[in-house]
């Protein structure tokens, strides 16, 4: 009788080391998760967070980079054509004078205006596309976070089943030993 505890047992240990291995990849995916997360917060990924993250994300962090950036370019470069049109018009109606408030002493001032909202325009983008790739992070993270709860749930079930099989063993061993008088 106690042979069939034995097996069971037995099951239950591979169960239970299965459940808690899968556990801790979950939890080193919440982690990678995390930094990933914080690397894309600002929208844009440093050399340096590209240095200290660690390897399973290296190719995320490559894949926001290289589509990131390019995109954040794409919407820039529209954003001030838009921007430099409307202004042009401005200046139109206004005879000339929006584009002398500028800085009527400087010729250049309107060119670098069109630098300075160039780069604003950039900076929005990257933020929206670090904003964007944070939400869906998080949605990841509460993802594994429920399989994680999940899991937790049958390793616990399997843990009691483990005790009381444990206990039926030691009963079946106690019942089966011979008894001498």
């Amino acid at each position: 009788m106690y042979a069939i505890f034995t097996m069971r047992k037995l099951q239950l240990t591979q169960r239970i080391n299965n459940l808690q291995c899968r556990l801790m990849e979950l939890s080193q995916k919440l982690q990678d998760l995390s930094v990933y997360a914080g690397n894309v917060a600002d929208g844009v990924i440093t050399p340096g967070e590209f240095m200290s993250s660690p390897a399973s994300i290296f190719g995320v962090n490559m894949n926001y980079f290289n589509n990131s950036v390019p995109q954040a370019l794409y919407n820039a470069s529209m954003a001030t054509q838009i921007y430099n049109a409307n202004m042009m018009n401005m200046n139109a109606a206004s005879g000339g004078q929006y584009g002398m408030l500028v800085d009527p002493s400087n010729p250049r001032s309107i060119q670098a205006n069109q630098f300075f909202v160039f780069n604003a325009f950039f900076k929005q983008a990257l933020d929206a596309a670090g904003k964007a790739e944070a939400a869906k992070v998080k949605r990841l993270e509460t993802e594994i976070t429920n399989q994680k709860l999940m899991i937790e749930t049958q390793l616990k079930a399997a843990e009691t089943e483990l005790q009381k099989v444990e206990e039926q063993e030691s009963k079946g061993i106690e019942q089966s030993a011979p008894k001498y008088a």
